[in-house]
């Protein structure tokens, strides 16, 4: 029987391969790199999430819920109309004067100035604030941009 079998497996070693040639340079290399395995066995963890980190997004959202691995998504109906708020006349009266200042700021004659030019487009005495601060914020001989040419 051994003679049989030595037989049959002499033949099978000569079934061709795709890569491998045959069955048997297959068989030598499967056994060559199983000793590889316990070295490695230390990135199968890392290596599985890695690749589920690449693959997972990709993978159809309604395969997921088939399988069970993800709950199918229901998105909310139509939400009912807010019933209108019913407010007493303080709290109407509170809202109309939420956006004034307390202690009644009185605007001053530049002010109102100021308010008309901007309504008309024009900001020359407002220009001359800007200079006045530029000039108070900027030091002579002081050039900031000379380092970013560097």
């Amino acid at each position: 029987m051994s003679a049989a079998m030595a037989s049959l497996l002499q033949t099978a070693g000569k079934v061709p391969v795709p890569l491998f040639g045959s069955l048997s340079t297959l068989t030598l290399w499967g056994a060559n790199a199983s000793r590889k395995f316990p070295a490695a066995a230390g990135w199968a963890f890392p290596a599985v999430v890695g690749g589920l980190w690449f693959v997972w997004p990709a993978v159809d959202q309604e395969w997921k819920e088939e399988m069970g691995f993800a709950r199918k998504v229901i998105p909310p109906g139509e939400a009912p109309a807010p019933k209108p708020v019913a407010l007493d006349d303080s709290a109407k009266d509170a809202i109309a004067n939420a956006y004034k200042a307390d202690g009644g700021h009185k605007p001053t004659a530049i002010d109102i100035q100021i308010g008309k030019e901007l309504r008309m487009g024009v900001t020359t005495s407002l220009e001359k604030e800007w200079e006045a601060f530029n000039e108070k914020a900027i030091r002579p001989g002081e050039d900031d941009d000379d380092e970013d040419d560097d």
